[in-house]
């Protein structure tokens, strides 16, 4: 159970986006790169190909690993309007239109795949006397419901909790001046909620919350504030110098990182480098997993913060224009990869949907998990981008007037 909306964020440049978003629009790329790690670990599950010695270990790890890029791209392009207006003085975003923008960015796709999937395939529970879980997002708080509706929704709900924090969030710090301070105790209360998961201490439906998942929103929230920051210093700083200059260098860095992470936890291992197991996992271990992931993060996104408009091998990657289309209608291709899914390779799953699926994952001999993998993403895409130009697109322009 992977994924995540929380590409959910700052509106794409096709969407007409205020004044200052436009230089992030190599997140768009970062979205497709977060959903294609997302859509290839699930196809990896189906088609049993997880189990394979490397190639399943790093189809594992990208499936933890998707999910937590969505969350640090959201706390960067969320909280960064609200740094920079108190950098300048200037008012901070109004609440009436942060809340309209957010319900229209997420509500109207999501609602609709939501009950779509309910009549067909039928997935579960969406049409019980829970309903109001699913289509309020609160089902994760539940263990009953966690995994029925859009399973991968349990990021939605995280998402929501932190969309209905971050203004009073941004409101205290502005008022106490200790951003930097409070950002660390954020983070390190997660970490902290993460090691008692590992430890059994608390459950792994309270890892999953924002509780256990704020580290990586603060990681997003904090290079939110360093770019600001740079942004008005009057020399770049060093550091800032050093992602304009060596952008592969950084993608190098997280590349090394994400093999150690895979080395270190291997399939079955900590879900969302965290989840409480059978067994105690050592702290050691997983503050190194929470260590090399943060590390992960930071360097593969630095390049598109930092250096807009220099060169480098990541920021023309960043910036193809088919990675991006796909980070565009990604919101889409996260709501229904999975059930797409799961009807292609399964002959039925009673546990999640109602009706029959096709069993391709048994049909086909040969090379079952790249032709799952093609099917799945085109099918996929083929509906998310009518779910964008059709129902996203509408909302999202009503969201900018």
């Amino acid at each position: 159970m992977t994924a995540t909306a929380s590409h959910l964020d700052a509106p794409s440049p096709a969407v007409a986006p205020p004044p200052g978003n436009p230089r992030f629009a190599l997140f768009d790329a970062l979205r497709a790169i977060a959903v294609l790690a997302v859509v290839t670990f699930h196809v990896f599950a189906l088609s049993g190909a997880i189990d394979r010695a490397v190639v399943g270990d790093v189809a594992a790890m990208l499936g933890s690993q998707g999910p937590i890029l969505f969350f640090v791209i959201s706390g960067f392009l969320l909280y960064r309007p609200y740094v920079a207006a108190r950098a300048t003085a200037a008012p901070a975003p109004r609440l009436a239109r942060y809340a309209r923008r957010r319900v229209l960015r997420i509500v109207p796709a999501y609602w609709l795949a939501l009950t779509l999937l309910a009549i067909f395939p039928g997935i579960v529970g969406v049409f019980s006397g829970d309903w109001w879980r699913y289509y309020l997002f609160l089902q994760l708080y539940w263990q009953d419901s966690l995994a029925g509706g859009i399973p991968v929704a349990w990021t939605l709900c995280v998402e929501a909790s932190f969309y209905l924090l971050l203004p009073f969030w941004a409101m205290a710090v502005r008022r106490l001046r200790v951003e930097a301070a409070a950002l660390a105790v954020v983070a390190l209360g997660g970490i902290a909620v993460q090691v008692a998961a590992a430890r059994n201490e608390v459950s792994d439906l309270v890892a999953t919350t924002l509780l256990g998942q704020c580290t990586w929103l603060a990681l997003g929230m904090a290079l939110a504030v360093a770019s600001v920051a740079a942004e008005r210093a009057p020399r770049e700083p060093r550091a800032v110098r050093w992602v304009v200059e060596h952008p592969g260098l950084c993608w190098l860095g997280a590349g090394a990182a994400f093999a150690a992470l895979t080395a270190l936890l291997q399939p079955g291992g900590l879900f969302g480098i965290v989840q409480a197991l059978a067994t105690e996992q050592p702290v050691g271990k997983t503050l190194a997993a929470i260590a090399l992931g943060l590390a992960v993060h930071a360097l593969l996104v630095a390049p598109a913060i930092f250096g807009q408009g220099a060169g480098g091998l990541p920021r023309r990657v960043l910036a193809l224009r088919p990675l991006a289309w796909l980070g565009l209608i990604s919101y889409g291709v996260y709501l229904w990869h999975l059930t797409v899914a799961q009807v292609l390779a399964l002959p039925g799953d009673r546990a999640h949907f109602t009706s029959d699926g096709l069993d391709l994952a048994a049909r086909v001999d040969t090379l079952t998990t790249p032709v799952l993998f093609v099917l799945t993403l085109g099918a996929t895409t083929a509906i998310a981008a009518a779910s964008y130009y059709l129902v996203e697109l509408p909302f999202l322009r009503r969201k900018e007037r």
